[in-house]
């Protein structure tokens, strides 16, 4: 699956698909390629990630996107990381909502974090599109309105979003492992033992409650939620049977209590009617179903 040729008639430069593949290429390529092209840039941003890392400090950049639009990150987390080198984070579902994502189109973006797919989701959608976003985590909300205030098309919510109406204590890791807070405690890189946590209470929705709250139709919908995908999914049972937007999970099954295995999504979808498909070596291919799984996302395309 490649970048769509019918995107260019829509406003977005033409040569987008150039400037995306170019970030992709530098990214898969060695560390000495990795250098050659970002030469200063990608050993300045290794050395202040080491540093930080060292000092148990994090830091606010800004960082200029692939198209040109530009949103504050904090060094040393993971996505920010790749968003401050290449332009880009999460080379699959950026690939997947640049064939699928059109103008006037509604995306979901359920785990925003700082805002990188809510700000390629609005670039995408076009002002005539929509696109609404939930983030949490008060800091973290803070860091995605910042990035997303000047777009019009962007509608944030502060809410956790679950199987329904309610509310919930969330873990909060700090500004280094936002990528992290969830519902559930998680299993940080580098740390054997239970994680510290800030928890903090925060109310809840389900995609369906939303959707008809809002009037919606989405086209789109992106889960990454930290271990609470299967439960975000059982709250929006009518969205998938009457929308059937295309749909992207996170998976990987890190052994925590309470949360369903990543096999029981992708069944929960496939008996919906989708059919799964994984980024593999730079395409979009059809998955097989495992029994268990390593961290990444799956993208489900309704059959009919």
């Amino acid at each position: 699956m490649t970048v769509g040729q019918e995107q260019r008639t829509q406003g977005i430069p033409s040569d987008f698909e150039e400037r995306f593949n170019a970030g992709f290429s530098v990214h898969r390529g060695s560390r000495i390629s990795k250098l050659r092209h970002g030469n200063v840039k990608l050993a300045y941003s290794k050395a202040l990630e080491l540093v930080l890392k060292a000092m148990g400090r994090s830091v606010t950049r800004k960082a200029r996107l692939v198209w040109g639009d530009e949103m504050t990150v904090v060094y040393p987390e993971i996505a920010s990381l790749g968003i401050a080198r290449y332009g880009f984070f999460g080379e699959g579902l950026t690939r997947m909502l640049l064939v699928h994502l059109k103008q006037g189109m509604t995306f979901l973006d359920v785990g925003a974090q700082l805002g990188y797919f809510t700000l390629l989701g609005a670039w995408l959608a076009g002002e005539s599109g929509q696109v609404h976003s939930f983030e949490p985590t008060p800091s973290t909300f803070d860091l995605l309105q910042r990035n997303s205030q000047s777009k019009p098309n962007i509608h944030l919510n502060r809410l956790a979003v679950t199987s329904g109406r309610g509310t919930a204590t969330l873990n909060d890791y700090g500004p280094s492992l936002s990528a992290f807070n969830s519902i559930y405690d998680a299993k940080l890189p580098g740390q054997s033992g239970p994680a510290k946590a800030n928890r903090f209470e925060v109310n809840t929705i389900s995609i369906d409650q939303y959707v008809e709250q809002e009037k919606l139709s989405p086209d789109f919908v992106k889960i990454d939620a930290e271990n609470a995908d299967y439960e975000i999914l059982t709250g929006m049972e009518d969205t998938l049977s009457k929308f059937r937007p295309i749909m992207s999970v996170e998976v990987g099954d890190m052994d925590i209590e309470g949360v369903h295995l990543s096999k029981d999504i992708v069944g929960f979808l496939v008996a919906r009617g989708y059919k799964p498909y994984e980024h593999r070596d730079g395409s979009i291919v059809e998955h097989t179903p495992q029994e268990r799984y390593e961290y990444g996302d799956l993208f489900f395309l309704p059959e009919n």
